[in-house]
């Protein structure tokens, strides 16, 4: 037998004394020989412990047949490995009980019996289990009842709303004096703005209910993006960009997959760039990264030359009703759903999303998605066209090479360059119209382009400066004016 030494004693001592756990020892018959003081404590046996049956303590595990100890599982026989954890109950000397992880040891070599419970009281553990249930249960109510209440509201909204804009679309057929047609014309917008809005929040309440489904059905890939181009191009327009497309030859003319959800990400992306991008230019570009099999992943970038993000409100893109800084809802409007539903979009296609950006020089958004190959159409890309093409103003052309067509940034900026003249030519075109049709919202933004054009020349960005607050305040008196003076600085110092 080996000795224990006086340190080895001290130490179990410690152990006996300090140990959290409840501890205890047994002979052959299950008469307990020795406890810790969390056992004593815990169980409520004081200096009572020894001579108490293990099987009293321990009754759904350790039974007791002809004298012998008998491990046991929903009251049959069993044998235990010594690693074994058990969950059960510790019952007091009182008869009350609680829950435990016990681990039982029974060991018998050469006539010598050896056996320990070691116990940890788990009942704190299955309360708080408990009540994290019952809060997950309250949560989850609370989430079905609200998103009930954004999708009833939401539906009651859509129906006066449609009718407002139908209302507004018959006035605008009547015969309307300038100041009327122009309140008409913000009603309808108010109207489109409202409906984006509504749409947003039913998608983002879907979202979260669980209740989003990703439809596959085969469609032409080429014909949809053209299509969402398309509904976007009034804006890009209208602000004087250039869109650029590509669409790699790779991949097939006709895929499987959810094409209103698609064009939904891409519309999303392409309104974002157009809103935060007064100069410059918009390019969404597709490629297919990877093919197994039918499964094809496609990736897409929307790239624009906007007002861009700084590094430190990045986390903030897809987080719900987020903007980026408090005034963006003002100048820009939007609820701050839309990059959230998207990233939740192409979740659901297997994909991700993120953003590369500069402040002050442009945004990057990338995605990938999984889509899969029309049967008809596997491995039939021969005759696919290169599907590079340039949206300027009203007219769209084929080219062979964007690159040739993007715009040089450095130039666009640099004061007095080839480019930079044509951007203000632009500009100052499209501000006259804006000024004399009262379309003031319009006139701001191209006058603070003009300005932001002319940054390094103080004459030109007072001058713009003056007609952008004009514009503002919707002065036409002064606006008009002003504007005249700025035309012919811009005539002297740029010879334009």
């Amino acid at each position: 037998m080996i000795e224990t030494t006086q340190s080895e004693y001290h130490k179990f001592a410690k152990i006996m004394e300090y140990g959290l756990e409840l501890i205890l020892f047994f002979d052959k018959e299950g008469k307990i020989l020795e406890g810790n003081q969390a056992a004593r404590k815990e169980l409520g046996y004081e200096n009572d412990l020894e001579n108490t049956m293990i099987y009293k303590i321990f009754p759904k595990v350790i039974g007791n047949e002809k004298e012998s100890l008998v491990i046991l599982e929903d009251n049959q026989k069993k044998s235990i490995e010594q690693k074994e954890i058990i969950e059960t109950v510790a019952y007091r000397r009182n008869q009350t009980c609680f829950s435990v992880d016990l681990k039982v040891c029974i060991e018998e070599h050469d006539g010598d019996f050896f056996g320990m419970c070691i116990a940890v009281n788990t009942a704190a553990k299955q309360g708080a289990i408990k009540d994290m249930m019952k809060a997950k249960e309250k949560v989850e109510d609370a989430t079905k009842i609200r998103n009930e209440f954004v999708s009833n509201v939401t539906h009651e909204l859509r129906t006066p709303v449609n009718g407002i804009m139908g209302l507004s679309k018959n006035l605008m057929e009547t015969e309307l004096d300038d100041e009327q047609k122009e309140s008409v014309q913000i009603i309808n917008m108010c109207c489109s703005n409202m409906i984006e809005i509504i749409n947003n929040l039913l998608d983002f309440s879907k979202l979260e209910a669980g209740k989003f489904m990703i439809e596959e059905r085969e469609f032409s890939f080429r014909e949809a993006v053209d299509k969402t181009i398309a509904m976007n191009l009034n804006q890009v327009n209208e602000k004087g960009l250039k869109l650029l497309l590509n669409i790699s030859p790779e991949i097939p003319e006709r895929i499987v997959g959810d094409e209103l959800r698609i064009s939904q990400i891409l519309t999303n992306l392409i309104n974002n760039a157009v809103k935060f991008t007064s100069v410059g230019q918009i390019v969404v570009d597709v490629v297919k990264t990877l093919e197994v099999n039918r499964s094809i992943e496609l990736f897409f970038m929307v790239m624009d030359t906007g007002i861009g993000i700084a590094p430190e409100d990045m986390d903030k893109l897809f987080k719900s009703f987020s903007q980026v800084d408090a005034s963006i809802t003002r100048r820009f409007g939007g609820s701050g759903l839309g990059l959230t539903i998207v990233k939740e979009l192409v979740e659901l296609m297997d994909g991700e999303i993120h953003v590369e950006s500069e402040k002050g020089k442009g945004s990057t958004f990338s995605f990938s998605i999984r889509v899969k190959k029309a049967e008809d159409y596997i491995g039939t890309t021969e005759n696919t066209p290169h599907g590079k093409f340039v949206y300027d103003g009203n007219k769209k052309r084929e080219v062979l090479d964007l690159q040739d067509e993007m715009c040089d940034l450095e130039e666009m900026y640099c004061f007095g360059s080839t480019e930079n003249k044509k951007e203000i030519k632009s500009a100052m075109e499209k501000l006259i119209i804006c000024i004399e049709m009262g379309n003031w919202e319009k006139a701001e933004l191209f006058s603070g382009t003009i300005k932001k054009l002319a940054e390094s020349n103080l004459e030109l960005k007072r001058k713009a400066l003056r007609v952008e607050l004009s514009a503002r305040k919707e002065d036409y008196e002064h606006a008009l004016p002003e504007f005249k003076e700025l035309q012919d600085a811009v005539k002297n110092i740029l010879m334009v």
